[in-house]
């Protein structure tokens, strides 16, 4: 048992990168039109992402927590407020349900498990054992997909972002207008990832950290 309170000292990478690219490729898997196989394919990359992130920092996955973190949320609160939006939409302006709008949720909820491990990891397990157990893995499931809908939240004040000094401005009015949406629509990936650390760190101190 010496091997399960022994600190680990792994070289960690960043896995920014890695991470979005599966993100995606759950996104992609979201639209395969074969029954039980999305999921299957999802439960595989939302697996291979929490034994990588444990791997990182010499943590070891039981068989039982790594289904707890894989497995597709059948009871998604994410899914479940965007179907009821949806649905209201469609009532009041005879619009169909949004598929896509839904297949992205998974992707968030894919995205979130990665990145909310990786800070679980660095910054509020309180213990130091080796293994990561069935009770910690579903008690962190659980802070996860809550903070998913937390972020949403206006409760939710994410740190800001320092801003740099102001500069001549020689564009005109129309490309101003052109670069505030594209700049805009590319900050949105990083903005929300902080509104996802706000949120999870607002659980933790209300809720306590799993381990």
């Amino acid at each position: 048992m010496a091997a399960e309170t022994s600190v680990a000292t792994t070289v960690r990478a960043p896995t920014t990168g890695r991470l979005a690219i599966l993100t995606g490729l759950s996104l992609a898997a979201t639209s395969i039109p074969v029954p039980f196989l999305p999921d299957r394919v999802v439960f595989r990359i939302r697996g291979a992402i929490a034994q990588d992130v444990a791997s990182r920092f010499g943590l070891s996955l039981t068989s039982d927590a790594r289904r707890i973190l894989a497995e597709p949320s059948s009871e998604s609160p994410l899914r479940d407020m965007l179907k009821g939006t949806l649905g209201f939409l469609g009532k009041t302006f005879r619009l169909s349900p949004l598929a896509a709008v839904l297949s992205a949720s998974g992707a968030i909820e894919v995205f979130a498990l990665g990145h909310l491990f990786e800070r679980y990891v660095e910054r509020h397990r309180g213990t130091k054992t080796l293994r990561v157990h069935h009770d910690e893995a579903r008690a962190l499931r659980k802070l996860i997909d809550a903070s998913i809908v937390r972020a949403i939240s206006p409760s939710v004040k994410p740190e800001p972002v320092p801003l740099l000094p102001g500069v001549e401005d020689l564009r005109d009015e129309f490309t101003r207008w052109i670069d505030t949406v594209l700049l805009a629509g590319s900050s949105f990936p990083a903005y929300f990832e902080r509104r996802l650390d706000a949120a999870f760190d607002q659980l933790v101190a209300e809720l306590g950290s799993p381990a």
